[in-house]
C-alpha cells in the first residue's frame, strides 16, 4: 500500500513540476494531493512498522472488500469505476489478497502509464473461481516518457501471485485502444 502511494505521490510531482511554470494553480491542485497522499502512505508505513515491532497483528489484511481507496486515486487523478458481479462472499485470505494486489497494480499502471483519467474494475464472483478484470482506453506503455509495462516488475509480480495460487492471468492491449489486466483465482472454502 505504502507502494502504491509513492507511485501516486510521484506522478502527481511530474504534472506539478511541469504545469508549474505555465500553470501554477493547477500545479498547487497537484501538491496538494502529493501532501495528502505522503500522510496516508506515512501513516500507514507507522502502523505497519509498530506492528512488526510489537509483533501484533495489525488491521485486516487487504481484500476486495477494501479496493484501492479511490479518493487516494481521484486525487492522483484516477476515477475508478467498480462494478461488482455475482454475491460477494468471504474468500481464502491469500486469493482476496491476491486478486486486491492485481487490481491495486494494474490500476497503479493505469495511473502511470496509461495517460486517461479513468479505469474500470470489475469482480465476479462465480461459483468456482473469483476473477478481477482491470481495464483502461489508455495509450499505453510506450508513450513518450514512459517505462513500457513489461520493464518494470508489476506485471511479473501479478503473474507470480496468481500463478503460486493455481489462477491464470492475461494482460494486454484491448482491440480499439486501451489495457486490460485479467485474473481468475480459484476459491475453496473460506477460512
Amino acid at each position: 500500500m505504502v507502494g502504491h502511494g509513492l507511485a501516486a505521490i510521484s506522478m502527481q510531482a511530474e504534472i506539478a513540476l511541469h504545469l508549474l511554470p505555465k500553470r501554477p494553480e493547477q500545479a498547487e491542485v497537484a501538491l496538494t494531493a502529493i501532501s495528502r497522499t505522503s500522510r496516508e502512505a506515512l501513516d500507514e508505513l507507522r502502523v505497519t512498522l509498530g506492528a512488526v515491532r510489537r509483533g501484533a497483528e495489525r488491521e485486516p489484511v487487504p481484500g476486495l472488500a477494501r479496493l484501492p481507496a479511490r479518493d487516494r486515486l481521484a486525487g492522483a487523478g484516477l476515477a475508478v469505476e467498480v462494478r461488482v458481479v455475482g454475491d460477494p462472499r468471504e474468500l481464502l485470505a491469500a486469493v482476496d489478497l491476491a486478486a486486491y494486489r492485481v487490481v491495486q497494480e494494474a490500476l497503479t499502471n493505469v495511473l502511470r502509464h496509461a495517460g486517461v483519467s479513468s479505469a474500470q474494475v470489475t469482480v465476479d464472483y462465480r461459483a468456482d473461481e473469483v476473477t478481477v478484470e482491470v481495464t483502461d482506453r489508455g495509450v499505453g506503455p510506450g508513450r513518450a516518457g514512459t517505462v513500457p509495462a513489461d520493464d518494470g516488475h508489476g506485471l511479473a509480480g501479478m503473474r507470480e501471485r496468481v500463478a503460486a495460487l493455481g489462477g491464470r492471468l492475461s494482460t494486454g492491449p484491448r482491440p480499439g485502444g486501451g489495457f486490460r489486466v485479467y485474473a481468475g483465482l480459484p476459491v475453496g472454502p473460506a477460512t
